[in-house]
């Protein structure tokens, strides 16, 4: 854990925003000749796994990947560093949070995300996810990008109200130094793919059906396949019935489902074929049934929902800024800087001023609340984690689908297993990227 004051090479560490299996992610601030400051979130790898040439491969191919996409829409990677044997990756930082943790919010209120907002984040998400897979080469040739962890943890939602893509991590690619070995499945078991699971050939088809699932849940505030065991999970994915969206949700348009639904077709050749197509329909069926909200209305919500924690967050940052500015010799009143919100247009502006000027800027959404890098890790209180739940209801009908054979898979096919999109676990939950060997 850093200390007060501590640098890493051009870099100030001021916070932590969250940790995972395979690193940590800072807020950060990069200070220049003349006044120039700007703040930035630095992914570093744990130290524990600076040794493993598999992983270090991992950051270096999430970096040459995501650094290559331009698009509003996608979290941008400004740069690679390494320190003392540690890699890192310096992001764009944006206030904000993940869409999983935005529901897990309304949750708590009691409410489900309207279906306006929830749309406007799935289209912006779509857009960005299209970006990825046109990646071309400077030769002009299709790297032929698959995000392989599409999920309500890897979209980003600012208070600017702009969603983006982020965290490359398993991606695959043409130009990637790492391979997926043989009998393995990367990404997150509930979010996979009918044909990652079976272990067959996968395109960007699977990214556009992981998003329908992604689609599903933040309209329902329900987990769509995820069961109590990883194999009940996998069944599902490959086998069960999708319950229909507006069974649970009737406010959501019959056109907004179908759109849904025909992403989560288990046959790739029945999906949408890109995640453009998916975005157009999504948008059309939005417009047609006034059930896509505006970027200034998604700001609006997304300043509602989050924010006490983005002025909690604020606060740690404005006692660091005295701290840091306190130990250097310069007045205080320059404390003031502190992460703000873009004003609400979808423009991200990145502005580095001059010292005593307010900064507007736009990145990596930190989960609430921030910690100083000083303290030590520490979990979500429980009050803030309450998922809503729904009352009993009547079995809900299933969405019209053709019957399908399971294929061949060690599944416990015996058991008797609760119904898709039973499990209201919280869809901020942050499920570890796994490697699971399938049967095949």
């Amino acid at each position: 854990m850093p200390g007060e004051g501590e640098r890493l090479d051009r870099f100030e560490l001021v916070a932590e925003i969250a940790q995972g299996g395979m690193a940590t992610v800072y807020l950060a601030r990069l200070v220049g000749v003349g006044g120039f400051k700007r703040f930035v979130a630095i992914k570093r790898l744990h130290a524990h796994l600076a040794q493993e040439q598999e992983f270090i491969e991992m950051f270096l191919d999430e970096a040459r990947i995501a650094a290559r996409i331009h698009h509003p829409n996608v979290v941008p990677i400004l740069e690679i560093g390494e320190n003392s044997g540690a890699y890192y990756l310096v992001m764009e930082y944006i206030e904000g949070d993940t869409a999983g943790r935005l529901v897990a919010r309304a949750a708590g209120r009691q409410q489900r995300l309207p279906p306006a907002i929830t749309a406007r984040i799935m289209l912006d998400s779509l857009t960005g996810l299209h970006a990825a897979h046109e990646l071309r080469d400077d030769n002009g040739q299709l790297q032929h990008v698959v995000h392989r962890d599409v999920s309500p943890q890897n979209l980003l939602v600012g208070v600017d109200g702009v969603a983006r893509i982020t965290d490359f991590g398993v991606a695959r690619a043409a130009a990637r130094l790492t391979s997926t070995r043989g009998g393995q499945v990367k990404g997150k078991l509930a979010y996979l793919s009918p044909e990652q699971v079976r272990g067959t050939e996968v395109d960007r088809r699977a990214d556009v059906f992981a998003a329908g699932i992604v689609m599903w849940e933040l309209f329902t505030s329900e987990r769509l396949f995820k069961g109590e065991a990883d194999a009940d999970t996998l069944f599902r994915i490959v086998a069960a019935e999708v319950p229909s969206m507006r069974a649970i949700h009737p406010q959501v348009p019959p056109a907004v489902e179908a759109v849904c639904l025909k992403a989560l077709a288990r046959d790739p050749k029945d999906r949408w074929q890109t995640a453009q197509d998916f975005a157009e329909a999504l948008e059309n069926a939005g417009r047609a049934t006034a059930c896509l909200a505006n970027i200034r209305e998604t700001a609006t919500y997304v300043n509602e929902i989050l924010g006490q924690d983005i002025s909690a967050q604020r606060d740690i940052v404005r006692a660091w800024l005295a701290r840091s500015e306190s130990r250097s010799g310069v007045a205080p009143s320059m404390a003031g800087q502190v992460p703000r919100p873009a004003d609400g247009s979808g423009a991200q502006k990145q502005l580095a001023v001059a010292s005593g000027e307010r900064q507007q800027l736009s990145g990596l959404a930190a989960p609430a609340p921030i910690r100083p890098a000083t303290q030590p890790f520490q979990q979500v209180p429980q009050q803030q984690q309450q998922q809503w739940q729904a009352p009993p209801q009547p079995p809900r009908p299933a969405a019209p689908q053709a019957p399908m054979r399971a294929p061949q898979m060690s599944v416990p096919t015996t058991r008797e297993m609760s119904p898709p999109g039973a499990h209201l676990t919280s869809l901020a939950d942050d499920d570890e990227d796994i490697a699971t060997r399938v049967d095949q």
